[in-house]
């Protein structure tokens, strides 16, 4: 019969069975006379049934995960993180992806890259207004068309501090956010007061004194803007009546189309403003396009008002398209211009070389022309001022610029005050 001990040393079985002592034969085999019958034993001596393991009345699930849990206390430090309890099923690990994001951020960037090409390569509509106060004039305008600006002289003014030609003052202020397109009204000195004067290479102006005159006090200057809207028949070319001239042609540019009547009566009128500044009474021959003068009308509206100068202004054409630059005519000596033609000549070179520094433009020369109805019928010293041809693209072109028109008046104006300061041309 074999016994069970529960042992509980590490290592070894569970269960462990040992041999009963075997007893005497004599006790097993019972004697032939005695009955066969099994001996009574009292219940001290019988054999009890061997205890039932406190371990055997569990489920089997029970005993697994204890026996699971015995197994985790018997692993190595290195192998805990690893281990994972039977019947516990671990969710397994994904890798990070992180291409969605990557899209979205380049999307992102793609959305805001356009915006900002829109809102600062794409055109707008409205500009920041140029600081012109202290720029010559030309300087100016050139700056505030850049800009998109319309600008435009508003008055002229007497300044101590400033030469002429320099912005004193503008309307809108500097800085100020505008449409395209917009007017820029400008205020221009006019340099110290002619009475007050100012020595050279200073901005100071002298005191004045009460025997001092404007240095152009007195002086008429006529100006001619030349042809008209309606031009003028035949007429004669001299007192004597030596022949008739044709009718005048009614020109354009050959690039722009501009009619040459509003080409001069713009020089002209720029000219007239930079002449007043001066203190220069100026007569204009016309300020209107549709009007109707013939040139001896012209010369008698310039005798008239006691001019010291009469200066037409042209754009003329040429049968040759190359022919450009810049020349002044003079008339020739005649016994019907022999009273004016040395005049005429000294203030046709003056107003020549003065053109020519504004502008830029070739030097043609000074030249006398014969036959000229405005020089023959004239009774004070004329000049006619050709600072380009509109028969040329490039000098039609540059007509076309306000600009360069003012540049134009700028030579004239610098021109005729030369001839009204040197006693010799008038």
């Amino acid at each position: 019969m074999k016994l069970f001990k529960r042992r509980t040393e590490k290592g070894e079985a569970l269960f462990k069975t040992e041999e009963e002592p075997e007893k005497d034969a004599a006790e097993k085999t019972p004697d032939a006379g005695e009955s066969t019958s099994p001996p009574v034993l009292d219940k001290a001596t019988e054999p009890k049934a061997p205890e039932a393991s406190a371990e055997e009345g569990k489920p089997e699930t029970a005993r697994r995960d204890r026996a699971d849990d015995e197994g985790f206390f018997d692993l190595d430090a290195d192998e805990v993180a690893d281990y994972r309890p039977a019947g516990v099923i671990a969710a397994a690990r994904k890798p990070l992806n992180l291409l969605p994001a990557l899209k979205i951020l380049v999307l992102i960037a793609v959305v805001g890259g356009l915006i900002t090409g829109l809102v600062f390569i794409w055109p707008s509509s409205m500009a920041r207004v140029p600081s012109l106060v202290g720029q010559p004039l030309t300087d100016a305008m050139e700056i505030a068309r850049a800009k998109g600006f319309d600008p435009a002289v508003r008055a002229w003014k007497f300044s101590e501090t400033h030469s002429d030609g320099v912005i004193l003052a503008q309307d809108p202020k500097a800085m100020d956010v505008l449409e395209k397109g917009s007017g820029i009204k400008l205020t221009v000195s006019k340099g110290p007061r002619p009475e007050q004067g100012a020595s050279p290479g200073s901005t100071a102006a002298a005191p004045a004194t009460a025997t001092q005159q404007a240095p152009f006090e007195g002086k008429c200057i006529c100006i001619d803007p030349g042809n008209q809207q309606n031009p003028e028949e035949q007429e004669w070319s001299d007192p004597g009546q030596t022949a008739r001239t044709p009718s005048e042609k009614l020109e354009r540019g050959t690039i722009t189309g501009n009619p040459e009547y509003l080409v001069n009566m713009d020089i002209a009128e720029k000219l007239k403003n930079l002449l007043e500044k001066d203190g220069v009474k100026v007569v204009m021959t016309r300020e209107s396009n549709d009007v109707q003068l013939s040139n001896v009308a012209r010369d008698d509206i310039a005798y008239n008002a006691g001019a010291a100068l009469m200066v037409s202004i042209h754009c003329p054409t040429s049968d040759d398209p190359m022919q450009m630059g810049t020349r002044t005519l003079y008339p020739t000596r005649t016994k019907y211009t022999d009273p004016i033609y040395e005049n005429s000549k000294a203030s046709a070179l003056f107003i020549q070389s003065e053109v020519l520094k504004s502008c830029g433009t070739e030097d043609l020369g000074t030249v006398a022309v014969p036959n000229k109805p405005l020089f023959n019928w004239s009774k004070v010293p004329v000049v006619q001022s050709e600072p380009a041809y509109l028969s040329n693209p490039r000098d039609d072109s540059l007509m076309a610029q306000d600009d360069f028109r003012w540049k134009i008046a700028w030579g004239l104006r610098n021109g005729i005050l030369k001839c009204i300061a040197n006693p010799q041309s008038l």
